[in-house]
């Protein structure tokens, strides 16, 4: 895949990033078709307490965690035929952290170059905001170990909704292959698609009174991936691609960041901010592409 290619793989494909609960002893995953399902009783026609802007006044509380670095919601889309690189910056669909800041992509620059960091917004909801979403897929029953969600095999380089649930004091992984596509959902792949488009209208699920206004989203740790390239896939580029040195001094060498490395914003001051898709950076005489992210809740550490 050529450079252009990429970037625009970039721009355009669905906006994802998973958080994996990887080693939790804790963590139920339905993504393994091989796994026995587990029964879910009646699936719902609709997703119960869309119409509401709270949790019904009588309703236990859900329990959650509380962490600032802790997720209890996360529905993000993964895999498909992306362009390398792109997985590893992907911004979920919703991640709502235990503090109550609620995590969503921003808009996408129909420009090429764009800037080289995803757009996040970040807005905080209330107590009674978390319980009516956490009273949505407890509705649903997915509050529970999810059942084996049959594929959908007419339907190639289709990605996996995820819906990550922390709540009850357990993990819960809930992944469908094309969700939504294809023929008409039914059964438990319907109560999934129904769940993850109610999660996507905040405002109507919890009303404005529990939700704080959008703003952009400012991290104070980067994530990065760092990936050699050969000189010549910089000619021919239109616009030309800028070359940058890589500071001196940052704790970070490109070279042992092929995978994964954070480094704090405050070392590369807006030498990311600033940079575009087609912005490159040198160290010694390799030149790097780099995927870089803000550091959001829940990612794993480098």
């Amino acid at each position: 895949m050529n450079r252009r290619a990429f970037l625009s793989a970039v721009a355009i494909a669905p906006v994802l990033t998973a958080l994996a609960a990887c080693g939790d002893p804790n963590v139920a995953s339905g993504t393994d078709p091989t796994r026995p399902g587990t029964a879910q009783g009646t699936v719902p026609d609709t997703v119960p307490g869309t119409t509401t802007g709270s949790a019904p006044p009588t309703a236990p509380a859900i329990a959650h965690p509380t962490g600032a670095d802790e997720v209890v919601l996360e529905l993000s889309y993964e895999g498909g035929f992306v362009a390398p690189g792109y997985l590893f910056v992907n911004t979920p669909a919703l991640l709502v952290a235990g503090d109550g800041r609620v995590f969503t992509p921003g808009a996408v620059p129909a420009i090429y170059p764009g800037p080289l960091l995803p757009t996040v917004l970040v807005r905080r909801i209330s107590e009674d905001g978390m319980q009516a979403l956490l009273g949505i897929v407890q509705a649903a029953g997915l509050i529970a170990p999810p059942p084996e969600y049959p594929d959908r095999h007419n339907v190639a380089d289709a990605s996996n909704t995820v819906l990550t649930i922390n709540a009850g004091g357990a993990t819960f992984v809930h992944s469908a292959y094309a969700l939504g596509m294809g023929d008409a959902e039914a059964g438990v792949r319907k109560t999934l698609l129904d769940v993850a488009t109610a999660l996507g209208d905040l405002d109507k699920v919890v009303g404005d009174a529990t939700l704080e206004p959008d703003a952009a989203f400012v991290a104070t740790t980067y994530r990065l991936q760092a990936r050699a390239i050969d000189p010549t896939e910089l000619t021919g580029q239109d616009p030309a691609p800028t070359v940058v040195d890589w500071p001196a001094g940052v704790a970070v060498v490109l070279a042992d960041a092929t995978e994964c490395a954070r480094i704090d914003a405050a070392a590369v001051g807006s030498l990311f901010i600033d940079a575009k898709q087609n912005t490159y950076f040198k160290e010694g005489d390799v030149v790097y592409q780099l995927a870089v992210a803000g550091a959001l809740p829940g990612d794993p550490v480098c």
